[in-house]
């Protein structure tokens, strides 16, 4: 997932803008489960134990957690961040990428949770979600201006810091408000962490491409000469066909043009 370029500018946030599919499915989802909860009693096996999730084996729960809420203003509330948040973010990013973040982020806050709180009570809601998509919110549109509770200018870097800081601190000092603290704060570092890798993977396989091309070539050999030697092969295929070149002339080429296919994924 590429780490898109800050979105820069004082402006106020426009008039919420039409779910997309993803997020629609997701927001239907936590209101369908939320009321068959209760009488399925889906609370038994989905709510978030860590010892019953690391030491027990219910792995599953670091992920189904995220669709079960303690009461209708809990669901509303992570609705409403969904949508705030998510909304722009999916038309941005588009909604393979959307749901893969969404995914990491709960597992993220779950995990954290589980690993820092491992005493803690069952933890329960899509908040860790809402704070991963407040983080890349922040940091995509770092100087956007929000109206905290409809009434007080802050911009959207601001608000994200914010809220991590106080998830960390109320985390640490074990608040006593029955709030997973750690759960947000591992739903923003997941997050986070997953905008940051897409690009350092890519740098990392257009590095690995470019060393088993000099493989071909003499020690050294700069960019131009890698180029030159493609163009060379291409204009050979051209008059003599692919079956003509070598096996180490098909081992460039073929490592040349994903080189060059990556290449072009980090420009654009």
């Amino acid at each position: 997932m590429p780490l898109t370029s800050t979105v820069d500018g004082w402006r106020e946030l426009e008039p919420l803008p039409r779910p997309g599919r993803v997020l629609r499915a997701l927001m239907l989802a936590l209101a369908l489960v939320f009321a068959l909860q209760g009488p399925l009693g889906l609370e038994r096996w989905a709510v978030l134990r860590p010892e019953q999730a690391l030491g027990g084996g219910r792995v599953w729960q670091l992920l189904s957690y995220a669709f079960l809420h303690q009461g209708l203003l809990h669901l509303l509330f992570n609705l409403f961040g969904l949508w705030v948040f998510g909304a722009e973010l999916e038309r941005l990013w588009g909604p393979r990428a959307l749901a893969i973040y969404l995914a990491v982020c709960a597992a993220a806050a779950g995990l954290a949770h589980a690993l820092l709180d491992p005493w803690g009570a069952g933890v329960t809601g899509a908040s860790g979600m809402v704070y991963g998509l407040m983080a890349a919110y922040g940091l995509i549109y770092r100087r956007r201006r929000l109206l905290l509770l409809g009434l007080i200018p802050v911009r959207a870097g601001v608000l994200a810091l914010a809220f991590g800081a106080l998830a960390l601190f109320s985390g640490v000092v074990q608040s006593a408000d029955g709030t997973a603290h750690f759960a947000h704060l591992g739903g923003m570092l997941g997050g986070l962490a997953l905008l940051y890798a897409g690009p350092a993977w890519r740098r990392l396989r257009l590095w690995r491409h470019r060393l088993r091309m000099l493989r071909h070539l003499r020690r050294g050999a700069r960019e131009s000469e890698i180029e030159a030697r493609l163009d060379e092969l291409l204009g050979k295929v051209s008059r003599e066909g692919l079956e003509n070149l070598n096996r180490r002339e098909r081992a460039f080429l073929d490592e040349a043009s994903r080189w060059l296919r990556e290449r072009r994924r980090q420009q654009a």
